[in-house]
């Protein structure tokens, strides 16, 4: 089919109709997707022009990355029908993805930035994901009682969300996932980056940032990090990522009673690291994390603790 140009939405690319795919050029780069020319360009004002085709394969590279382990172990144990909570719906890309899987019946999501939550509004419609009941706008504030009741959810999903969460008392948060989990249902907090290991390798990527004070980690990052906090006020860094999570912060306030952690038996944690480790230092530096993990948990600790990336998964006990 003929290439169509579409209006540019500034003078810095070219967005062509290809049918069933757009065609993004930016410079000499060319970025292909099946969203539509409105997504796109929604896209785009959201992220800006530089990161917005990195959104492009989310759905495969981040909801099937996470997931796909994830429903496995759930088929294994006889799980359908499942109501899920999608916490942080974001561009949208694993909502698309739960709406594949054969064992979801319904979909509910939510987030605070609302740019966000229109561009999934556009392709819950635009994509035909008949499986999506509700996509919220939410407040911060109205994120610490989530408008469902109590064990409203088969599984619960936090992918990549407790870091970002305020850093005074996150268990308002968090409390909130366990209260909509059904009894017997399961979380799964995934891609949270662990603020006990010495490199902090998710927002400025220097060791040890996120244990100390706000004001000193702002300067430390100023002179070793200029290029990533460049024009960025004390209060937007004190409000980002940088502290990562801890642990107990990904559980709830009551601590490990009501829950069973079931992280390796569904293939996450130290599992999941060896198994998608690709880089060759990653792969170099496994055998010293099989003897971390392997020492965690013959003294009956998460092997998790000693991992770059929380992947967790929490099955609520029944009763």
């Amino acid at each position: 089919m003929r290439a169509e140009s579409l209006r540019p939405f500034d003078g810095t690319f070219t967005l062509q109709n290809l049918g069933a795919e757009r065609l993004l050029t930016i410079g000499r780069a060319e970025h292909r997707t099946y969203y539509s020319e409105r997504v796109v360009r929604m896209l785009i004002e959201r992220k800006g022009l530089d990161r917005a085709p990195l959104y492009f394969p989310f759905k495969e590279t981040r909801g099937r990355h996470f997931l796909e382990r994830l429903f496995r172990y759930l088929a294994a144990r006889g799980a359908r029908d499942l109501r899920v909570l999608e916490v942080g719906c974001s561009f949208g890309h694993i909502t698309e993805y739960l709406n594949d899987q054969p064992l979801v019946k319904e979909i509910h999501t939510f987030d605070v930035d609302g740019p966000f939550v229109e561009i999934t509004r556009t392709k819950v419609e635009e994509l035909g994901l008949g499986k999506v009941r509700r996509v919220l706008h939410l407040t911060d504030e109205h994120t610490t009682r989530l408008p469902f009741p109590d064990g409203a959810f088969d599984l619960v999903l936090a992918v990549g969300v407790v870091e970002h969460l305020p850093a005074l008392d996150r268990h308002r948060y968090v409390d909130e996932y366990y209260r909509v989990l059904a009894p017997g249902g399961h979380i799964a907090i995934l891609d949270t980056p662990n603020r006990l290991f010495p490199l902090e390798t998710h927002s400025v990527g220097l060791p040890g940032i996120q244990w100390l004070p706000p004001r000193l980690a702002f300067g430390y990052a100023r002179l070793l990090r200029g290029n990533r906090v460049l024009g960025v006020s004390f209060e937007e860094f004190n409000s980002g990522a940088w502290r990562n999570a801890s642990l107990r912060e990904c559980l709830p306030s009551g601590g490990w009673r009501g829950i069973v952690d079931v992280t390796e038996d569904a293939v996450y944690g130290w599992r999941f690291f060896r198994d998608t480790a690709r880089s060759p230092i990653r792969r170099a530096v496994l055998p010293i994390f099989a003897v971390l993990c392997g020492t965690l948990g013959a003294l009956r600790l998460s092997p998790s603790l000693a991992l770059p990336y929380f992947n967790l998964v929490f099955r609520k006990r029944e009763g």
